[in-house]
């Protein structure tokens, strides 16, 4: 398991657990966590930031929270965030609070994949 994968690991950890109002400490015992059936979503989305290097993970898993507002705050686990409901969630969040286009969103999202075909 590498770093980058146990840091996305804890920022979703913390991330619902702080929305959910509970208190969390961070994993660091890693062993047989490959054994868990989180850890295939977990590689999805450590290889989907590291493809999209843009994306802001701490926003990425804020963003349900802040589109879904609901009474109940519901628990969005690991295989959520790796579904197109997330990416939509994560657009909406930043075209809404973070006052951007679409297009816009768009540009910045694919603005190192562009500049790799030029050169």
């Amino acid at each position: 398991m590498t770093d980058f994968e146990k840091k996305v690991y804890n920022t979703w950890l913390a991330t619902t657990r702080s929305k959910n109002n509970k208190p969390f400490r961070l994993r660091k015992d890693w062993t047989s966590f490959e054994d868990r059936p989180e850890y295939l979503p977990l590689k999805k989305l450590a290889n989907m930031f590291k493809r999209f290097d843009n994306i802001i993970i701490n926003e990425w898993f804020e963003a349900p929270y802040e589109i879904y507002k609901q009474d109940d705050t519901p628990n969005y686990d690991l295989r959520f965030y790796t579904s197109a409901k997330a990416f939509n969630c994560y657009k909406l969040h930043k075209t809404k609070f973070k006052n951007i286009t679409s297009q816009e969103f768009h540009r910045t999202l694919f603005k190192n994949k562009q500049t790799e075909k030029i050169s």
